[in-house]
Order: C-alpha cells, then structure tokens, then sequence
C-alpha cells in the first residue's frame, strides 16, 4: 500500500514537472478562415468593414474592469493564492493547476501582465485627480501644462496621504518652481527628435 503511494505521488511530481513546460500536450487543427478579395487595377485587395472609433471616459476602477473582463485567462493562469490547504478531516491538499501556475512560463508572463496593469490603474487614479487640479488650479494650458502635468505628478502613497487643500498648495508650489526654470524643464522632458526644438 506504501508503495502503491509513492508510486502515485511521483507520477504526480513527474506530471507537474511535464506540464510545467510550455508546450502544447494535444495537437489541435489550426481554423482556416477564407476571405474573398476584390481585385482592383490587377491587384488582390482584402474588403473590410469600416470601423468607428469611440473613445470612452471610462474611471480608473472601470478600466481595470474591463480589462479584468477582457483578459479572463491572464488572471486564471497568474493564480497562485492558496495552493495548499488543510482540509478538515486531515492532510494536505495541493491545488495542481496553481501548481503549474506558480512554475509554468504562461504563469509567470501572466502575472506579469497582471503587475502592468495594476501600474496602469494606479497612474490613472493618480492622473485622474492631479489633471484636474493642475486644469482648474494652474495658468497653463497647451503643451506646458503637459510637460508640467508629467513632472510634478505626484506617488498615489501621498495622494492618499494629504487632503485637497494640501494637494493644491503642493501644485502651487510646484507651478511657480516651473516657471522660474521652464527652459530647464522642457530640455530635461525633450525626446531626441533629430534637430527639433520646444
């Protein structure tokens, strides 16, 4: 019975460490969608569909949903919270598909991704108040407000930590740090755009 244990247990470690690499275990057929062209001035051409475009003014709470809602599988693959339990009756439960997550090339990529969106939705809660400050609060408009909006933009830690009056004092302090040395600020913000200047 011992055996017969063991046995099980090391097929098990040795079907983790096989899916652990990233490659496929089943050969799947590959969907082959044919599209008519239209032949123009002797050249084959695709016909597609015009698109519209709308831009949203979603929140950042709203775009991190969405993402969350578009990228399903990224979350599901970048878990690894609770992978081993103690049940009840006694034992150790180990969750295999957290498993080959915490290990797998898919998993890590994963919750990488998932890192770059957590970043993205703490620079839009940050830019989301501090846009608004520096529009109603600041002279600038135009490409300097942009340029002043990008340098002086503060961490989310101190936005939490500070109430409106000193986040507009801050933004008044660093406006008039602007101005007394604008030249400075546009030539440290300049990308290298051959021989163009600000």
């Amino acid at each position: 019975m011992i055996d017969m244990a063991r046995i099980g247990f090391l097929f098990l470690i040795a079907l983790c460490i096989y899916l652990a690499f990233d490659r496929q275990v089943f050969a799947l057929p590959k969907e082959v969608i044919l599209q008519d062209t239209v032949k123009k001035n002797g050249k084959d051409t695709l016909k597609l569909d015009t698109a519209k475009i709308i831009r949203e003014n979603l929140s950042a709470k709203e775009k991190l949903d969405k993402k969350k809602e578009e990228y399903k599988s990224i979350y599901f693959w970048g878990d690894t919270k609770n992978m081993v339990t103690l049940p009840h009756q006694g034992g150790i439960a180990v969750n295999l598909n957290k498993l080959y997550n915490k290990f797998s090339r898919k998993g890590r990529n994963a919750r990488k991704l998932q890192r770059e969106f957590e970043k993205t939705y703490q620079q839009d809660l940050i830019r989301e108040e501090w846009y608004a400050l520096t529009k109603d609060y600041s002279k600038l408009s135009g490409d300097s407000l942009n340029k002043f909006r990008i340098y002086y933009e503060p961490s989310l830690t101190w936005f939490y930590e500070n109430d409106r009056y000193e986040k507009i004092a801050y933004m008044n302090k660093c406006l008039k740090y602007y101005l007394d040395s604008v030249t400075i600020i546009h030539r440290r913000l300049q990308l290298p755009m051959d021989n163009a200047k600000l």
